[in-house]
């Protein structure tokens, strides 16, 4: 039961991380050439990353370098990758994916509560 704790704490980790990822598209929406963040999971312990130079990192943070704020091409400024309606409907699936998961964790904490008050009853 304390384990299914544990791997609710994990996934509102992963969920504030998405949802920090949103915000920061949202709030870049303006920005010429700001490239939209996306989140890959994984479910190994062990993911292989590959730099810029198709060297593999493993377990290693990669960093991309500073992100440029624009490029001008020909006098023409590139505008930024993020859809408003795109980040928005995600907000949306992330906060009903915190609620899902503060339901399951009242079952949890629910039972554990019933299982430590009833073990002295046997």
């Amino acid at each position: 039961m304390i384990r299914s704790i544990d791997t609710l704490k994990h996934h509102f980790n992963l969920l504030q991380k998405k949802q920090e990822m949103v915000s920061t598209n949202i709030s870049n929406l303006n920005t010429p050439d700001f490239e939209s963040l996306r989140m890959i999971q994984s479910t190994s312990v062990e993911a292989q990353l590959a730099n810029r130079m198709g060297q593999p990192n493993r377990g290693k943070l990669v960093t991309m370098g500073n992100i440029p704020f624009s490029k001008q091409v020909s006098e023409v400024y590139r505008l930024p990758e993020v859809n408003l309606v795109d980040e928005m409907a995600e907000m949306i699936k992330i906060s009903r994916d915190f609620e899902a998961n503060q339901k399951v964790l009242h079952a949890s904490d629910e039972t554990l509560r019933r299982a430590s008050s009833e073990i002295g009853k046997v």
